[in-house]
């Protein structure tokens, strides 16, 4: 670790925040926006299930509706490698504050201005193409987020990276049940008339108070020290995308981890719950629960990891994770034919809360020593975003095409397996410790 990150932790000025005070500082603002991020991005997700096919995409055919609203949806995903390039771009060259607090902004107004667009019965075929642009802001906004926030709250010490950044992943479940308890309040009081008449835009409209909150936080932040470091020394990168992906042995060890975490999570939690509730019959409350409580257990479990992640090494328990999603795919779908809910809820919250959290809590502290800080931006946020498209965009839509073709559960949970072995791959060729010498 450089010099002057550690001469910043031992010897604050008359006035200026201890490096305890300032680590802690970074991870508060850093956590509260990355929850206002998802939040955002998981709500749009909720209310393109509730209420957008009716809202934005007219049809004879409700399903037809549904697929155009998630088609949307997906867009999100494509646009977030895009951001991610950007963000990394600009977080190695001038600075990871800046960027976030853009990040902030950008993800906080696009979803403010949903809440306030015209459905289709008003402006006809323009207001989907306007929920479209929108939808491609969240996405690229949500692809500089994540990467920064474990940077802004990492760099700011060397020490417990693990227990510090899982707060940040913890954020992310934090914001996914945030985004879906929006709409059950909403739902649960009122009407559906109310609902589909302007109720549906409160949600959407409410985020600029936690945008207010979020800038003020992070406006508060220092930048990470390590990056003031390597401008100090004039070490900074004036290409970074181009430096990172001249060795990119840590970018794609990055992608095919989040390819295997990604895959399993999402078949889980999008097309498994669905899975419940179209194929076996079990009530849609059944399966929101079992996604909430999952995700709440993922949340508090995530610390946890992080901890543990410190004492022997995040590299383990990724490859735990993994192999535990191999070995769970089988008796996931067996548990789900059952259509027992305490059964459903019992193995989504060990899917979920459990194996995946301990992938999911200790990957910033493993993807952020991989790269040296002078392309850790980028490097983890290609990496990332581009895994995203691949497990959250298409595994999904591949796992209901495998059902379709094949009638039968057992091509998922194989895909799901093969899944897991690419993350394993990914584990095996992943850069060791680069981070920890300097940028």
């Amino acid at each position: 670790m450089s010099g002057g990150a550690t001469a910043l932790e031992t010897a604050p000025a008359e006035g200026v925040p201890s490096g305890a005070a300032r680590s802690r500082r970074a991870v508060t603002a850093a956590a509260f926006g990355t929850v206002l991020e998802w939040y955002d991005f998981f709500l749009y997700g909720t209310a393109a299930a509730l209420v957008f096919p009716t809202l934005f995409f007219p049809a004879d055919d409700p399903l037809t509706s549904l697929l155009l609203s998630f088609a949307v949806f997906a867009t999100g995903f494509v646009a977030r490698p895009l951001g991610g390039l950007v963000s990394g771009y600009l977080g190695d060259r001038f600075g990871r504050r800046r960027v976030l607090v853009a990040t902030l902004l950008t993800m906080g107004v696009a979803t403010a201005l949903i809440g306030l667009l015209p459905t289709h019965a008003q402006v006809g075929a323009l207001a989907p193409v306007l929920l479209v642009v929108l939808r491609l802001v969240q996405g690229l906004a949500t692809g500089g987020e994540w990467s920064g926030a474990v940077l802004l709250a990492l760099e700011q010490s060397p020490l417990r990276r693990g227990f510090r950044g899982a707060f940040i992943s913890s954020a992310v479940y934090v914001g996914l049940i945030l985004g879906n308890l929006a709409f059950v309040v909403l739902v649960a009081v009122l009407d559906e008339q109310a609902l589909y008449d302007w109720g549906w835009r409160v949600p959407f409209i409410a985020s600029l108070v936690l945008v207010v909150i979020g800038w003020r936080l992070r406006r508060r932040v220092d930048e990470s020290p390590e990056f003031v470091a390597m401008l100090e020394a004039r070490r900074e990168a004036r290409r970074p995308i181009a430096e990172v992906l001249r060795r990119p042995r840590g970018v794609l060890a990055v992608f095919l981890v989040r390819v295997g975490v990604n895959t399993t999570f999402y078949v889980v939690s999008v097309f498994c719950l669905s899975y419940a509730s179209t194929v076996v019959g079990m009530p849609r409350e059944v399966t929101l629960t079992a996604l909430l409580v999952g995700a709440a257990v993922a949340a508090v479990l995530c610390p946890f990891w992080g901890a543990l992640g410190d004492r022997i090494g995040p590299r383990r328990l990724v490859v735990w994770s993994l192999v535990a999603f191999a070995l769970l795919a089988a008796p996931l779908f067996l548990v789900l034919d059952t259509g027992s809910a305490a059964l459903v809820i019992g193995v989504v919250v060990a899917a979920i809360g459990i194996v995946n959290s301990a992938s999911d809590g200790v990957q910033p502290a493993y993807f952020t020593a991989m790269f040296h800080t002078r392309v850790r931006y980028s490097g983890i946020s290609i990496g990332r975003e581009a895994g995203a498209i691949v497990g959250g965009g298409l595994a999904p839509l591949a796992a209901t095409a495998l059902l379709a073709q094949a009638g039968h559960w057992w091509p998922i949970a194989v895909m799901m397996a093969v899944a897991a072995i690419v993350g394993l791959v990914g584990t095996a060729i992943a850069p060791r410790e680069t981070g920890r010498r300097p940028g």
